[in-house]
């Protein structure tokens, strides 16, 4: 359900694509977002983004590579920040876009009992969650993330860094694997990936100037009514069972 590098592309395309979001974005998500701003965020920016991670791929090795290969295999290569960046940036945004929901549901309990295990209470939570994305100087993202220990934390990755770049080991083999699924069930396998995003908020100025100017903590408030909670709990409890199945 969840294949999120996947959700760019079309299988027998050449090229990259935006995603279909799960909403509409001419109504909005209130209280969150504007449609004025959704539609910056998809139908200008992603688009951008992803125009660029074509421009760049075309006639070489990474073409009609899904973006988390892309990601993958340009984080390696100096010569190919760019592409590192712009793919990461789409990749950011397919996740942060895709994670919020038109029509939110309570969490579930067992939802809350994990985040209330880890962080104390879901108010403990949202309140380091918030705490470290204000504490941001400059653009970037704010993640709720699973660790290779099983554990939850929150943390920021500047600019366009993604999760799974964020922290490097070694001493792995590669595991070639385009989708959100196959990212945790190898969690342990990949050479780059010690954590796994389960939630992440963009803070970037273009997601919150339209609507908020640099009202940033309103921003964050209103962004908990349009979580979709049931994609949150499916990220926990799949990580969750991976983990007991590999321990």
């Amino acid at each position: 359900m969840f294949r999120l590098s996947n959700r760019v592309r079309i299988a027998a395309s050449p090229s990259l694509m935006p995603a279909i979001l799960p909403y509409n974005i001419k109504d909005g998500l209130a209280p969150f977002l504007s449609e004025p701003s959704l539609d910056l965020l998809y139908n200008v920016r992603q688009v951008e983004l992803i125009n660029n991670v074509n421009r760049l791929t075309e006639g070489t090795e990474y073409e009609r590579k899904s973006l988390y290969d892309v990601i993958y295999q340009s984080s390696q290569d100096p010569s190919q920040a760019s592409l590192m960046r712009y793919a990461s940036q789409a990749w950011n945004i397919d996740f942060f876009m895709q994670t919020m929901t038109k029509d939110p549901k309570p969490m579930r309990e067992d939802t809350r009992r994990m985040l209330s295990s880890q962080f104390g209470s879901v108010e403990r939570f949202k309140d380091v969650f918030k705490g470290s994305a204000l504490a941001m100087f400059g653009s970037g993202w704010t993640w709720l993330v699973l660790n290779s220990n099983g554990t939850l934390s929150v943390m920021n990755t500047y600019n366009a860094t993604t999760p799974f770049t964020a922290v490097q080991t070694s001493g792995s083999r590669y595991l070639k694997g385009t989708s959100y699924v196959s990212i945790s069930k190898n969690i342990h396998h990949r050479p780059f990936i010690t954590i796994v995003p389960i939630l992440g908020l963009s803070m970037w100025q273009e997601a919150f100037i339209p609507d908020y100017a640099l009202d940033r903590e309103t921003y964050i408030d209103n962004y908990w009514d349009v979580v979709n909670w049931s994609a949150v709990r499916e990220r926990m409890l799949m990580n969750s069972s991976n983990r007991l199945n590999t321990n």
